[in-house]
């Protein structure tokens, strides 16, 4: 198909260079009601040049007046001298189908006539008809059959040189092309963003209506009967594009402003959808004519478009700067669109209705709102990830205190001791400075649980471990190491600090009275173990071992004690105490 274009472009070429100037047919047309008998050598009798009183006048070859119902009819003028090099005869359109004569012969047809002079549309292609040679200054007649509204030819007729007419198709062709691409883009960034936005009926409303759009200004392109020569497969297209446009809007219409008038757009839209269904239907199955769908189509849509904006001019000021821009450009295509229908009709006189700029100005209001929220999103999405890294990085803190810390007591727990010592002793070994470690255990605790309860056992274990920290210093580190057993790891502080903190603990617990739930309890005691390094162990490591076996000896002898981890040390304190 595109190698077809190409090839037409050093004709092209070559023609523009020596064209004469192309020749507007808009005077000297006659028309005549009917279909012309046949003579025996099969040449229409109307062809003949019979007598001009039987044609009559008219300014331009299209719905002469007096038809009543008429179906068939006859043009005819005259073909305008010129140094012509390869002339065809341009024609926009053609309502319905067509044959044309010179000097009583077919040089064209478009669609068939039966034997009543009747057919059935064929489509609306743009005509490029060939003439013979030494036709001009002759008459040229065109036989027409029309079951629709309109009867006769549309737009455009002149003379011109076939490169030259292949040229104006192709600059023709480039705005609606463009404009039509543009919009398939729209229409599947639209789908898109309904895929992972939260709007997503007025996203999906969008894509249809530029995919509508698109297919209009597309089957619109007179190129691409150059690239596919199916011009009833074109109008198709065309047709379903056209029709879908009150569904897309109504649909539109209903996210922006369903309060109160959801249920007019939801009736619009299911409406011009059983239209869609039962048009295209009929005429695929040969009961009308896809022309015939326009007209009833065109007084609805009218209709429709009024019904769609009134409720909107009430709610504009609700309207976000996107949807405003949106609507904007939707009441541009509406008013394009109208303006087509008059100009289809006759009611306005012909011209070429922009329709690609406004599908154009709707599909750059669409991109440039769909650039913002995509920039918008992005700033969003990079401010949620800040705040979910800052949410991580606080959770994992948050976690990472909770597994080191023991929940009821506040103090850091058996994991965190585990690691500490291991950084501890190494520190020790390497800087050369002393370690004291104590470990201490509520005596008789598991009795006072028994007689008092667990809730009353677990104050008196946050009491321990308030005194615990008002009696070490900052740089030692209490830890609940499990059950009723704590441990302090006491860095720099040698044996006779550490057995000297462990028994001002001892005597401060012992003197502690004790409440709970406005009753008090009975005083409790503990028992406490110490080692030192250098002095009571000959290694760093052997640290916990000495003092868990140090707080053995103070169960033993009657708990309420202090035991050092050698007997040196203990008559040391034994005589301090004195």
């Amino acid at each position: 198909m595109l190698l077809r274009v190409l090839l037409f472009i050093p004709l092209l070429i070559f023609s523009v260079c020596v064209a004469a100037d192309p020749i507007q047919l808009d005077r000297g047309w006659e028309f005549r009601w009917g279909d012309s008998p046949v003579g025996s050598d099969g040449v229409p009798e109307w062809t003949r040049g019979d007598s001009a009183a039987a044609w009559t006048p008219i300014a331009f070859p299209s719905n002469p007046p007096d038809r009543h119902g008429a179906e068939n009819i006859w043009y005819r003028t005259t073909l305008p001298e010129g140094q012509w090099r390869d002339p065809v005869l341009y024609i926009s359109s053609v309502d319905l189908i067509v044959d044309v004569y010179v000097d009583g012969r077919r040089i064209y047809g478009f669609g068939h006539f039966d034997e009543n002079g009747k057919g059935r549309f064929e489509g609306w292609p743009w005509h490029m008809i060939t003439l013979p040679p030494e036709s001009t200054g002759k008459p040229i007649y065109f036989r027409i059959f029309s079951d629709y509204i309109d009867i006769g030819l549309w737009g455009e007729v002149k003379v011109m040189e076939r490169g030259e007419l292949l040229g104006k198709i192709l600059r023709d062709s480039t705005e609606g092309a463009v404009v039509g691409v543009f919009s398939l883009i729209v229409a599947l960034l639209a789908l898109a963003f309904s895929c992972i936005q939260g709007k997503r009926r007025m996203f999906v409303a969008i894509a249809l209506y530029a995919l509508g759009a698109a297919s209009m200004v597309i089957s619109a392109s007179p190129a691409t009967q150059l690239m596919l020569n199916a011009p009833l497969l074109w109008d198709y297209i065309g047709a379903l594009g056209y029709f879908v446009m009150p569904v897309a809007m109504a649909l539109l219409m209903e996210t922006w402003f369903g309060s109160g008038t959801g249920h007019l757009y939801r009736w619009i839209s299911r409406f011009f959808v059983a239209y869609i269904l039962v048009a295209m239907a009929a005429s695929l199955g040969g009961l009308v004519g896809l022309a015939l769908t326009y007209p009833v189509f065109d007084l609805l849509f009218a209709a429709a478009l009024v019904l769609l904006f009134v409720p909107a001019v009430r709610g504009l000021s609700m309207l976000s700067r996107e949807q405003l821009a949106i609507l904007c450009t939707y009441v541009l295509f509406a008013v394009l669109l109208l303006i087509d229908m008059g100009v289809a009709h006759g009611f306005l006189p012909w011209g070429k209705v922009p329709l690609a700029w406004g599908s154009l100005a709707f599909s750059c209001a669409v991109v440039v709102i769909a650039l913002v929220h995509f920039s918008r999103s992005q700033a969003e999405l990079r401010a949620l990830n800040m705040s979910l890294d800052q949410q991580v990085k606080a959770r994992t803190a948050e976690l990472e205190r909770l597994s080191y810390e023991d929940p009821l007591t506040g103090l850091k727990n058996r994991r965190f001791f585990n690691e500490l010592i291991a950084r501890e002793s190494a520190r020790a070994r390497r800087q050369g400075y002393p370690l004291s470690m104590l470990i201490c255990d509520i005596d008789h605790f598991k009795q006072f649980n028994d007689t008092h309860g667990h809730e009353a056992g677990d104050e008196v274990l946050r009491q321990l471990a308030l005194r615990m920290k008002q009696t070490f210093r900052q740089t030692d580190l209490a830890c609940r190491y499990g059950g009723e057993e704590f441990v302090v790891t006491m860095p720099g502080a040698g044996q006779e600090d550490a057995l000297m903190r462990a028994e001002e603990l001892r005597r401060d617990i012992a003197a502690t009275a004790l409440r709970y739930a406005g009753k008090s309890l009975p005083r409790i005691t503990i028992s406490v173990g110490v080692a030192s390094w250098p002095g009571s162990v000959a290694s760093v490591d052997e640290l916990f071992n000495r003092a868990d076996k140090a707080l053995y000896r103070a169960k033993s002898k009657g708990r309420d004690r202090v035991e050092g981890a050698d007997f040196e040390i203990n008559r040391a304190l034994k005589s301090a105490s004195d």
